[in-house]
This record gives structure tokens, sequence and C-alpha cells, in this order.
């Protein structure tokens, strides 16, 4: 079966009425009764995977109670606009439905967590960095997929100059600032451009050291990104060869923002990781 992506309004919308069916003191059986719905539909609704047409959510709204006009407004603006595509999905048939999703939270998000073993986050990356990197893989002879490849994450880069962009915290392991991608040249270009990103007063970059040793993020990168605002969302993503994953649950949220705030605590302040980029592009 094919996987069903809920687009970020619609994920927020069944957030939101998640929490406004717990605030009425109902459970998913009781609301299901009262609404006069099956709790897997009502389920569905509550996970994004199902649209709400405007009529039913004023239905269930007012069995809920809910009358603050600021919060209904919003909720009907997520109900009608639910599923109206992003510019991502011009990209269907390049993209596998998580990333899609991946994407859409990323363009929706208020602050974004990244810690990176590897490579360079693709919000940071520089064209030709990309295009080193999408040349090494499945489509390395296929010059028009790796173009439009690249064009979609230099496209995610928008966020970035948006009129209210994210607030962005990045780490990352000594490694990946040593890992020839693309040769000398584009090497350079990338250290400064982390450099320069490193200015914007919305975004935090730090490094940690080959001397720290061991540390938590040794097993592998994660991403943690957060919507803020009603229907507010915590995701952290995690990838492996052939897909990401998301992990939604407090308990993997919890132990993923704790393995975050040690590796920050680890890594050195900003300035001094900024001081050890320069002096690794000194020497490129």
């Amino acid at each position: 079966m094919a996987t069903i992506t809920p687009t970020i309004r619609l994920r927020r919308l069944g957030m939101a009425l998640r929490d406004h069916r717990e605030a009425a003191g109902l459970t998913l059986d009781e609301a299901a009764r009262v609404l006069m719905r099956s709790p897997s539909s009502l389920s569905r609704i509550e996970k994004g995977l199902h649209h709400v047409p405007v009529r039913d959510l004023e239905y269930i709204l007012g069995k809920y109670g809910v009358a603050d006009p600021a919060v209904r407004d919003r909720l009907f603006d997520w109900c009608r606009n639910g599923r109206k595509k992003g510019w991502w999905q011009r990209y269907a048939t390049d993209l596998s439905p998580e990333m899609m999703d991946f994407i859409g939270l990323e363009a929706d998000a208020s602050a974004i967590d990244f810690f990176e073993l590897m490579l360079i986050p693709g919000l940071l990356q520089t064209e030709e960095y990309a295009r080193a990197l999408i040349e090494t893989g499945p489509f390395a002879h296929d010059p028009h997929q790796v173009s439009r490849l690249v064009a979609i994450r230099m496209k995610r880069q928008d966020v970035l100059t948006r009129t209210t962009p994210p607030s962005i915290r990045v780490i990352l392991d000594e490694a990946v600032l040593r890992r020839q991608v693309g040769g000398p040249d584009v090497m350079r270009a990338q250290l400064q451009r982390l450099l320069d990103v490193a200015q914007s007063p919305q975004v935090t970059l730090q490094v940690i050291p080959f001397s720290a040793g061991a540390h938590w993020g040794v097993t592998g990168a994660f991403t943690l990104m957060k919507i803020s605002g009603a229907g507010a969302l915590r995701v952290v993503t995690v990838d492996s060869l052939s897909t990401i994953s998301y992990r939604e649950e407090d308990q993997d949220l919890d132990t993923y923002t704790a393995a975050f705030d040690e590796l920050r605590s680890l890594a050195p302040p900003a300035t001094d990781s900024q001081a050890l980029i320069r002096r690794l592009l000194s020497t490129t």
C-alpha cells in the first residue's frame, strides 16, 4: 500500500482537534460516538490523513465547545487550505513521499536543529557541494535528474530568507568539515558559506572537534523540527540509506532533544567553532 503523506495544514488541524477533544474531556471512542463517526475515522482525522469538510469541522467544533473566534478562524483556514500543494509537489516524480513531507515540515518550521556526522545539512549547502553529492548517488549517469535534484535542494533554502525565518541550530562533527566533497575549490566555497550563514542572527553553528572523542552523536545524524502555534508539532527525523523515518512519540522526542542538548554542551562555543572553520579554510 502506498504511503499516505498528510500536508502540514491537515496534520496541524488534526493535532489541534485532538487537543480540543482532550480539553473537552472526551476519549477517542467517546468523541466518535458524539460525532457519530467510527473511532478509526476520527483517528485518521487527528493524524491528518483524512480531509475534513468545512461543514463537518463546524459540527466537530460545536461538540467540543470551541467558541473562540480566533481559534475557529485558524482551524477553518487549515481546513479550507489543507489540500493545497507546496512547490515541492511539482517534483513528486523525483521525491519520495517521506522527502516531500520533510520539505513541507522544513518550510513551516519555526525552529530546526541539525546534528550532522558526515555531511553539510542541505539548507546550508552550496550548489556545487550539493551537485557533487548528488552526482555520487543513483542518478550519477542522469545529468537531467541530477540538475532537478540540485534545483530542489537550492529551492529549499528559500526558508532562510523568508520574512520570518526559522531559528536554526547546527552541530557538525569535525569530520563534516574535513570530508573532501567535490574537491578543494568546492570545499573552500562551502566552508565560506558556513561562515557567512553563521553571521545570521537566527543561526547558531557549533563544531564538535575530533579531540572531544566519542559522543552521543556517533550513531548517526538527526534533525529536530518544531512548528509553533496552535496544532504545534515536534518531529525528529532520522535518515537511512533508502528513506527518512519520523519519530513523533514524546519518549523519542525527549531522547533526541536530550542528545542534542548534550552535543551542544560538548561542542565549543560558536565563536570557537567559527575559528576552527577559518583555520581549515586557510589550509584547504
